[in-house]
């Protein structure tokens, strides 16, 4: 008796457990439908042939053709068997984007795109992948314009690739995506499609001019503490000489501390005296209220000429750029002079935004000591000069040996340097 009662419990058991187990293979696959989202719409030719049909159906109907109505049930299988197409083979597919970090206005940019196909069975076949483009700075704005590629087929359990090709006209930085994947395969009478979460980032840094004969003038002798002596400066720390400002890469064992406590800026022994060129910038990105096609004009030709003499100058050579930008956010960096940090100034000019007051004191804050090393001082505004307001801004120190060169972008005076198309 005991042993009948154990089977018949062994026996419930087991049904127990396959109906749990079917049921959680159920809400299993309802919750993939349910992530995918696939929603399907007939096309135009779809539309059609839903209007071919319904003629062919109401004429078996009022004249009672028997073979017409056969016909009308075989239209309607081919209508349910392009929806079931369409909804099974996007269920499962992911795609994944290569798209660079960075790039330039006017640059061909190719974006890679593959699509991933899970399924063990199914294959997918004409998967257009849709890219949709957003501004997020400096002004947000959707556009029109979308990133589109075809996959031909990705088999079951396997992956295919595409690509497409941007090409930017603005600075900023944009949003692409999240990609919309969508089919008609096999008949074209409807497109089944899906929106997957997989937005990316890119920055557009500004179209970049070439840079005259002149432009190395703005550049003056690098002159560092006591650099004026002649003698010969060595590179061992007993034959310290001079401050300059932190760079990346710079040991913490040379900070000097009561300068950057006095200045608030981190400041470092100077070494080694090394034969270097430094221009000192700053850029007035002024922008009257009555904001005009004009005026965007000359803002993005002087943020192309400050990312061009960065670009060619300082990257791969030894010249040295400290650089102040006045707009709706002011920054500076007082020493661009590696890869490094020109592409950090070319991402921060890449979403600077202009102002109706720029703030010139806090900007030129930031460059105090290159001011201080080299007292010359190269505006580049998009109006007439300001340089009374410009000296309130400075400090008392810096009043009376400031020499400034005012470049207003408006009246031409960037033509002897720079040449912008």
């Amino acid at each position: 008796m005991a042993l009948a009662t154990t089977s018949d419990e062994v026996q419930s058991k087991s049904l127990f457990g396959s109906l749990w187990r079917s049921w959680r293979r159920k809400r299993q696959r309802d919750r993939i439908r349910a992530l995918s989202n696939v929603r399907f719409r007939l096309t135009r030719e779809g539309v059609h042939y839903i209007g071919i049909l319904l003629f062919i159906f109401v004429g078996a109907m009022l004249r009672d053709i028997n073979l017409l109505i056969l016909l009308a049930g075989a239209m309607i299988g081919l209508l349910i068997l392009q929806w079931r197409f369409n909804t099974r083979t996007l269920i499962g597919l992911s795609t994944t984007r290569f798209l660079p970090r960075s790039t330039f206005v006017g640059v061909e940019t190719e974006v890679a795109v593959r699509v991933n196909n899970p399924k063990r069975w199914l294959g997918s076949w004409l998967i257009l992948v849709e890219d949709p483009l957003r501004k997020l700075l400096p002004t947000p704005q959707r556009l029109t314009e979308k990133g589109q590629t075809v996959v031909d087929e990705v088999r079951p359990s396997n992956f295919s690739s595409s690509q497409y090709k941007l090409t930017f006209h603005q600075r900023g930085k944009y949003n692409v995506g999240p990609s919309t994947i969508s089919t008609r395969f096999p008949l074209g009478l409807g497109r089944g499609s899906r929106t997957l979460d997989n937005a990316s980032e890119i920055t557009v840094y500004p179209l970049l001019g070439t840079l005259t004969t002149r432009a190395h003038h703005l550049f003056q002798q690098e002159m560092h503490g006591n650099a004026q002596v002649s003698r010969k400066v060595g590179m061992h720390e007993a034959d310290f000489y001079g401050l300059r400002p932190w760079s990346t890469g710079d040991s913490k064992r040379w900070i000097h501390w009561r300068t950057t406590a006095r200045l608030g800026v981190l400041s470092v022994r100077q070494f080694e005296r090394q034969q270097r060129r430094q221009a000192c910038l700053l850029l007035d990105l002024y922008q009257p209220s009555q904001r005009s096609a004009e005026s965007d004009r000359q803002i993005e030709l002087a943020i192309s000429f400050v990312a061009t003499l960065a670009s060619v100058h300082t990257r791969y050579g030894s010249d040295r750029l400290a650089v102040a930008v006045a707009g709706r956010e002011n920054f500076a960096l007082p020493s661009v002079q590696s890869s490094v940090l020109v592409e950090n100034l070319l991402e921060r000019l890449a979403i600077i935004a202009p102002a109706t007051q720029p703030n010139f004191a806090e900007a030129l804050q930031g460059i105090m000591i290159p001011l201080l090393n080299n007292p010359h001082l190269t505006v580049i505004s998009t109006r007439d000069d300001q340089t009374e307001k410009l000296r309130e801004g400075a400090a008392e120190k810096l009043f009376t040996r400031l020499q400034v060169q005012w470049l207003n972008v408006s009246r031409g005076d960037l033509e002897p340097y720079f040449t912008w198309i």
